[in-house]
């Protein structure tokens, strides 16, 4: 009897520790392990592609710039443990151990699973991907040194669609420039606007054009012919046509009775007075109107700089908000009242690009140029910050200036002329932040 539960104990404890031994080669998962100073290797994705005998495993999106790959920690799951598993690395053949600090940049890679019980082996090729340029970075490019000869010049440039326009008015007559690229331009005829035209003034709404002088409302259709129409006998009159936002025309007006500046608003090609009063310090010209979606996903928009009626160089940032669901749907607020440290400005361009608003150009009250670098704000225009100049600064051949235009098309910057102490620029920079359409490229 004691014979008989030897043997019986015996034989389950050897049942027991028998390893379980299985056909199955397959690799489930591959990525890499995270590293606190690399994020690029906890962000990659990897893709495992089952073929019958071989497989293929290969990053879904570009790994982040600058990730070292020849210190990667790889990590695998199986569909059953592997008898063994192999990683051949050029002409090096590693067993793996999970944890080993490898190099991928040595091609090819190949990993080779051997299934527990010696019957079936299965090769993978692995091709992990990093960018090969920065997506942080800026790349500018100068698409012309001039469109129209040198001259003492105020300039202003708009879209029609597709098609850029730019405005020019020397003191006596005004100009207009229009190109398909940016790059390539011709000179256009122009009937209908005053010779001495404000034309930092004219404001576009993709359609149509605006600008209003004295108590004239100018408007065109294709930037050569404008039609004029008389507004002296409105109870108000015309400071200057402010921006498009929320698909509105809108304007600075002053009521002639209480003398009182009130933001006015084209309706149905009629330009009227609406309840909102201004501040008596709001800016009337030599300002930067912005129109975004901030992260809130309320529309918004940004007045910044500029000059009031007295002649004060303003240091105002008014935020403006809409908000549909609200009795007075409009919300100003001024900004600098809580950031009195922002500097006076005046010609300053700002546009909003990769989620944050990017400020160009400008002058104190003093008339000293605040220099080429970018300004960043990436809180809605609350607070300002000088950009990375590793990574976003203007061409070393872009000089400081003021009352430049700054747009966006197609997810381009472009920055037209502007001017200096001595000069007036009538040339053309493009801008394109590296990663700002990867998000369109992937899946």
């Amino acid at each position: 009897m004691l014979i008989a539960i030897v043997s019986t104990m015996t034989a389950c404890s050897t049942k027991k520790n028998d390893p379980i031994t299985s056909n199955v080669a397959q690799l489930n998962t591959f990525s890499f392990a995270a590293q606190d100073n690399y994020p690029g290797f906890a962000e990659a994705k990897f893709k495992v592609v089952q073929g019958t005998d071989t497989g293929f495993v290969y990053s879904i999106d570009s790994i982040r710039f600058g990730t070292p790959l020849n210190r990667a920690v790889p990590k695998y799951t199986f569909e059953a443990t592997p008898g063994s598993a192999k990683l051949q690395l050029g002409d090096t053949v590693i067993m793996l151990s999970g944890a080993d600090t490898l190099d991928f940049t040595k091609r090819p890679i190949y990993l080779t699973i051997i299934s527990s019980d010696l019957s079936t082996t299965k090769v993978y090729s692995i091709q992990p991907l990093v960018h090969q340029v920065d997506p942080d970075l800026y790349q500018w490019e100068t698409l012309t040194t001039s469109i129209y000869p040198k001259d003492d010049s105020e300039q202003q440039l708009v879209m029609l669609g597709d098609e850029f326009y730019l405005f020019a008015n020397n003191g006596y007559t005004t100009s207009l420039y229009h190109s398909l690229d940016g790059r390539s331009w011709e000179k256009r005829t122009l009937e209908g606007l005053p010779s001495t035209c404000h034309v930092r003034g004219i404001v576009s709404d993709g359609e149509a054009l605006y600008y209003a002088q004295d108590a004239t409302l100018y408007t065109s259709l294709d930037a050569e012919t404008w039609a004029a129409d008389d507004y002296s006998t409105a109870t108000f009159t015309i400071q200057t046509m402010l921006m498009h936002y929320n698909d509105t025309i809108w304007a600075v007006v002053e009521n002639k009775e209480d003398q009182q500046l009130y933001l006015g608003k084209v309706n149905v090609d009629i330009l009227e007075q609406t309840e909102y009063q201004l501040d008596a310090n709001f800016p009337i010209s030599d300002f930067c109107a912005v129109e975004f979606a901030g992260t809130s996903e309320r529309l918004r928009a940004m007045i910044i700089g500029g000059y009031a009626k007295n002649g004060q160089c303003l240091n105002s940032r008014w935020n403006i908000e809409y908000a549909e669901t609200s009795t007075k749907p409009y919300r100003f607020i001024n900004y600098s009242i809580e950031q009195p440290s922002f500097t006076t400005l005046t010609g300053v361009s700002v546009v909003w690009y990769n989620n944050q608003l990017l400020m160009v150009g400008g002058v104190d009250a003093d008339m000293q140029f605040r220099g080429n670098e970018i300004l960043v704000s990436i809180d809605e225009g609350f607070t300002w910050q000088q950009a990375d100049t590793t990574k976003c600064q203007l061409p070393a051949s872009y000089t400081a200036r003021q009352k430049q235009t700054m747009i966006v098309h197609d997810d381009n910057i472009y920055i037209v002329g502007g001017q200096d102490m001595s000069t007036t620029y009538s040339d053309v920079y493009r801008g394109r932040l590296n990663s700002i359409d990867w998000d369109k490229i992937t899946n």
